[in-house]
């Protein structure tokens, strides 16, 4: 018997040692894994809390590091505040004096260009000619504008960060760190014209002497055209991507720095020091195998992403959404129903949904929705008059949130309901339907707990209730009109029969006496 109880209590304290390692080893498994990310230098954050790391997904995000081309972001939102997108630009030859193996758009010495157009030139192939002509148009220098982009950093709190070039080449005192460029990044997507910008997959500069083609260097939102030298470039296309900005030195690396958008949630991922500081990358390798190292900034950006939105969904079956408020069941008005109806004419629809059925949420999405479920659904009724059977389908409900459709079902009348002595038919529907067009009444019925409903093309609101007393009153004075006027000309001929008769027997008389006078 002993022996029993001490395997029991054996077995016990096992199953009870193994509970805390199970969760951790969860925990683990749950967690983003930051090895997982290949640049050395990277930061991932909710632009609502743009310098605190979402779920600490960060690594030496305070260390100071070279920005190369990720630059242009603070050039392009102080040229927004401070200049006007409409100015035309004349571009000097400082602007264009860049020796091969430099970004450009494409600009030659004495081109008048619209600020917009460079900005644009500037974003989207990093354009550093477009960037030095803005810069001069503004402040007059180069120099003086990198005052502008310095007063700007310290207004936003950057604290870590100095800036001496408009483009981002390679200089040791302009430098900067990833948890600062998130900062600066989270502020730049509020202003529309840079979210415009930033988000353009192709741009058509055709203000100046020439047109000038130009294609977004983000391959969140382009895949690398195909050459002979790589004739299979790898996709990272993001469906939430919405910009931001890339970066290539020596020095800095491959830089990215990413934001997403999703129902609402804008997240920003910030990676620098890829691949060029890599000991095993080979300037004699193949463009194929070359282009397997360029894409990780952006696979990482994408995984980051995934993750973040993944921890932000939740996955809810209907039956919890009920006890939540989501609203399954409508009420609509029988309008010849029979007078004795236990219901008074009121029926209720339920949607065909089960309950184990699921949804995805964002959780911000859920909290909004909670505040008033009832205005995600969206009824449509095609059959509101008796006789109707318990089961039959009368309509339809489609669930959305913000233009998107969420769930969608039939709705089933719960019971039935008899017709009254009041018959509708479907040629006084349609009448109703005509006549309500006819004076600008909507043809819908008004539901209880669903005011916004606009109901179905069959339906009939209240306030036409007094068509149905009308209609039958023109109808009879109409067959009164029709029979009086048949009596009338019944009468008519008569009368003008009698009176033929009376003038042939006058003439028959006249007659008779002219032979009697002979």
């Amino acid at each position: 018997m002993k022996k029993r109880i001490c395997a029991v209590v054996i077995a016990l304290l096992f199953v009870l040692a193994l509970v805390p390692f199970n969760r951790i080893s969860s925990a683990q498994a749950d967690s983003f894994d930051l090895g997982s990310v290949y640049e050395p230098y990277f930061i991932l954050v909710n632009a609502d809390e743009p310098t605190v790391a979402y779920k600490g997904i960060e690594k030496e995000a305070d260390k100071q590091v070279y920005p190369a081309s990720t630059t242009k972001i603070l050039t392009c939102i102080v040229a927004l505040e401070k200049g006007n997108l409409d100015d035309m630009v004349t571009v000097s030859e400082n602007a264009v004096d860049f020796s091969r193996g430099n970004s450009l758009m494409g600009l030659e010495a004495g081109d008048e260009f619209s600020m917009r157009d460079l900005l644009y030139g500037m974003m989207l192939p990093s354009g550093n000619d477009a960037a030095i002509a803005i810069a001069e148009h503004i402040s007059g220098s180069t120099e003086a504008f990198a005052d502008l982009m310095n007063q700007k950093a310290q207004e936003l709190g950057m604290t870590h960060s100095h800036f001496v070039t408009v483009h981002g080449k390679q200089n040791d005192n302009h430098y900067t760190t990833v948890r600062d460029m998130a900062l600066l990044t989270a502020y730049a997507l509020k202003n529309d014209s840079f979210r415009e910008i930033v988000g353009a997959k192709t741009y058509l500069a055709e203000s100046g002497p020439r047109a000038i083609s130009l294609v977004n260097s983000n391959r969140l939102l382009v895949d690398t055209p195909a050459s002979e030298d790589l004739p299979n470039p790898i996709s990272c296309l993001y469906e939430y991507a919405i910009g931001v900005k890339t970066g290539d030195t020596n020095a800095a690396g491959k830089c990215l720095i990413a934001a997403a958008e999703r129902e609402g949630i804008t997240l920003i991922a910030v990676l620098y020091g890829g691949t060029l500081n890599d000991p095993e990358y080979n300037d004699g390798w193949t463009q194929a195998r070359k282009d397997r190292f360029n894409v990780r900034r952006f696979e990482d950006a994408i995984s980051m992403f995934n993750y973040a939105y993944g921890e932000m969904t939740q996955t809810l079956t209907v039956a919890e959404l009920k006890n939540l408020g989501f609203p399954v069941e409508f009420t609509v008005d029988i309008s010849n129903a029979q007078t004795d109806d236990p219901q008074g004419g009121k029926l209720v629809a339920k949607a065909d949904l089960s309950d184990e059925q699921t949804i995805t949420l964002m959780q911000p999405v859920l909290d909004s929705m909670r505040a008033d479920m009832n205005s995600v659904a969206k009824t449509n009724f095609t059959n509101i008059y008796a006789p109707i059977g318990e089961g039959a389908v009368i309509g339809s409900v489609t669930y959305s949130y913000n233009d998107k459709i969420l769930l969608s079902a039939n709705l089933i009348a719960t019971r039935s309901v008899k017709e009254g002595n009041a018959q509708i038919d479907v040629a006084t529907q349609t009448a109703q339907a005509d006549i309500g067009s006819l004076i600008g009444e909507p043809n819908a019925t008004v539901l209880e707990g669903d005011p916004d409903s606009t109901g179905g093309c069959a339906s009939v609101p209240k306030n036409m209730k007094w068509v149905l007393i009308v209609l039958p009153i023109i109808f009879v004075l109409l067959i009164i009109c029709v029979t009086m006027f048949i009596v009338y000309l019944n009468a008519e001929a008569k009368r003008r029969k009698r009176a033929a008769a009376r003038r042939r027997a006058a003439r028959q008389a006249r007659e008779n006496g002219y032979r009697s006078d002979r």
